[in-house]
């Protein structure tokens, strides 16, 4: 059952939050009333404290401590913050996404926002950035068996698709070079999701309906499967904050040297910015969160992780996620 929260009583768990994540000690009530000026007295802060302690937001390490924000508060404080930066987009100032050179490709685009984000956040950053319609730079039919052949896509961002593609018997070497030929004429610098109408719309000779049929159905599924390249930096960080956890450590490291980063999450459910704990991912880490969101930049779509300890700069990096996220917005 969630709990009801008064106006008095928001105020104080979101303050005692934000200010842990800052000086990461307990917040007593006194510190509360004297950096924001409270008028209110410290009995009547501390009983408030009390009940938030009682619903489980708040911790007290030692009799003589004030109070540290357990998970729920943590939730608390991340939900709020959602709901102001989410609507407040003149705040946010985030400006390199537009110098960003147009003419770089997608690994050295990836790997540029990653090293930019990670060195405004200190935490480890992954970019993963993907064109949906990436441009055909070449294309190569090449048999590999008397009845299969391989179709071979070159993309603009140096991916390569290769499909097999059934063929008929009667189709000699040179002639399916020649086909070879003639669309890679045809799909040069074209989008590749164009590549189904392409093939169809080409004359062939009856014997070669079949081929064709088969290459245009191929073309769809290279064109249903967007490429993705990602881009990583920051790692260091990460082992400084959480030094004492070698086993997440190590399974982050292999996860991001094998590009498996991406499913930690259902990228498809993100909503705006999301958070997640360690509990909360698929795979048995612990002492870590993950700050998710998708964005547009430069004609591409990606998506954006940033991992950090449970305890970490929810705001500077929520903050930073929405002003990336409105860079589209602000060029158009």
């Amino acid at each position: 059952m969630r709990s009801i929260l008064t106006y008095r009583q928001e105020l104080i768990l979101f303050s005692i939050v934000d200010d842990f994540l800052k000086v990461m000690m307990p917040i007593s009530s006194k510190y509360l009333i004297d950096k924001y000026n409270l008028d209110i007295s410290s009995a009547t802060v501390r009983n408030e404290m009390a009940k938030l302690e009682a619903d489980g937001f708040l911790t007290k390490p030692h009799t003589s401590a004030g109070r540290i924000p357990a998970r729920k508060a943590l939730r608390f404080y991340i939900d709020r913050l959602n709901q102001q930066l989410s609507t407040d987009s003149d705040a946010l100032d985030f400006t390199f996404l537009p110098k960003m050179e147009r003419e770089m490709d997608r690994n050295q685009m990836s790997r540029s926002l990653a090293d930019m984000i990670s060195g405004t956040t200190q935490y480890l950053t992954q970019v993963s950035l993907s064109e949906e319609d990436e441009k055909v730079k070449g294309l190569l039919l090449t048999p590999i068996t008397t009845h299969t052949l391989l179709l071979i896509i070159v993309l603009q961002s140096g991916a390569i698709r290769k499909i097999p593609v059934n063929m008929e018997d009667a189709i000699t070497v040179p002639e399916l070079e020649k086909l070879g030929n003639e669309l890679n004429v045809l799909t040069f610098d074209q989008p590749i999701s164009r590549l189904p109408e392409i093939i169809h719309a080409m004359k062939v000779r009856h014997a070669l309906n079949g081929l064709k049929t088969n290459l245009a159905r191929a073309a769809a599924e290279a064109a249903g499967e967007p490429g993705q390249i990602v881009g990583h930096s920051g790692f260091n960080h990460l082992i400084h904050q959480i030094s004492s956890d070698i086993s997440t450590l190590q399974l982050l490291y292999d996860d991001m040297e094998s590009d498996q980063l991406n499913e930690l999450i259902d990228l498809t459910k993100i909503d705006g910015v999301d958070v997640y704990f360690s509990d909360e991912l698929n795979r048995d880490y612990d002492s870590i969160s993950v700050i998710a969101t998708d964005f547009h930049v430069n004609g591409m779509s990606g998506n954006l992780m940033i991992i950090g300890p449970e305890l970490m700069g929810y705001k500077k990096v929520i903050g930073l996620m929405y002003a990336i996220r409105n860079q589209e917005m602000k060029k158009e």
